[in-house]
């Protein structure tokens, strides 16, 4: 028979810690839920090549899914519609002058262009081929034909995007939970803002951002205060919400506890300051970056010629914040 060991009062207090940490993560507003879709093409003996979609739930075949061996290059075929996860979507192809052969997909009538989506001229017969994943918000109201629009333009969007969403929350905190992408395809231009709150020189960049909330947030500026902890006590959520509250903090704050936004922007400091919107090479990019304190006046111009890129007026604003301090 094992003897039964009596648990220590530290180890006691380290697992109520961390049903704590548990239950304040699973409080806090769950992300934006996504799911990957991908266009995938063989060429069969005949010289046809047959394209369908592929999810994680498995692949689907338009009932018309052919693109002929004999066609006119640069001629668009359009495939017979299928549902994706309440979509209405379709596979478009087109035979390129190099023999090449372009795949793109259509949206709730939304043109979505993943990368990588060419087939090759000299494609081996009966292999697949299969373009980059595009990722698509799932639908909270599938009846709403305006949700459906603003969620097919945000995944066109992010399919050519040259900088990352957000990826990876355990949970969000302030506001409704949201994507870089949906907040370009409303016209907005996004702020992200890589903290922690025991992080001091965060604390001194705080007043600035709170200051540019409430001057710019009904200009279209979102500010996004991805909260990457830097030691295991800054994973609380309670904690994180009396911060909140003690520097007011209006603007949203996903929780990126397991790095993995914070890893895909390739960031390595606290606090570090992304501005995306569109681009000359994307209609998602990075237009700026501030690592540290300082540059305040600098940053506030680059988000007001990101605004005047997505056409907001500013004439009547001025520049400048009064931070106390």
């Amino acid at each position: 028979m094992t003897p039964t060991r009596r648990l220590g009062l530290p180890t006691v207090l380290a697992a109520v810690f961390c049903a704590a940490v548990l239950h304040g993560v699973a409080s806090a507003a769950e992300p934006v839920p996504t799911f990957a879709v991908e266009v995938r093409a063989r060429l069969l003996d005949s010289g046809r090549i047959e394209f369908g979609v592929h999810t994680a739930q498995g692949a689907t075949f338009p009932t018309a899914r052919f693109l002929p061996a004999t066609i006119e290059h640069g001629n668009w075929i359009v495939s017979s519609p299928i549902d994706v996860n309440g979509y209405e979507t379709r596979v478009i192809a087109r035979r390129l002058g190099d023999g090449r052969t372009e795949f793109w997909l259509r949206l709730e009538g939304v043109n979505v262009m993943p990368r990588r989506s060419i087939l090759p001229a000299a494609a081996n017969p009966g292999s697949w081929y299969r373009t980059r994943a595009v990722v698509v918000e799932q639908l909270q109201n599938p009846d709403s034909a305006d949700e459906r629009d603003l969620l097919a333009r945000a995944a066109a969007i992010r399919a050519e995007a040259t900088t990352p969403d957000l990826i990876g929350l355990v949970g969000w905190l302030n506001g409704e939970p949201t994507t870089i992408a949906r907040e370009l395809a409303r016209g907005n231009v996004v702020l992200i803002d890589f903290w922690t709150f025991g992080c001091y020189n965060c604390q001194n960049t705080l007043p600035y951002l709170t200051a540019w909330d409430e001057k710019y947030r009904q200009h279209g500026l979102v500010i996004l205060g991805v909260h990457r902890p830097e030691f295991t006590y800054e994973e609380d959520p309670e904690r994180i919400r009396d911060a909140i509250a003690r520097y007011g903090i209006e603007y949203s704050v996903p929780l990126d506890n397991d790095a993995r936004t914070w890893r895909a922007y390739r960031n390595r400091w606290w606090p570090a300051k992304y501005l995306i919107g569109p681009t000359d090479e994307s209609a998602m990019g990075l237009r700026y970056r501030h690592i540290g304190e300082g540059r305040y006046q600098r940053t506030e111009r680059q988000i007001r010629a990101a605004l005047e890129a997505v056409g907001r007026d500013l004439s009547g604003v001025p520049i400048g914040v009064d931070v106390d301090g």
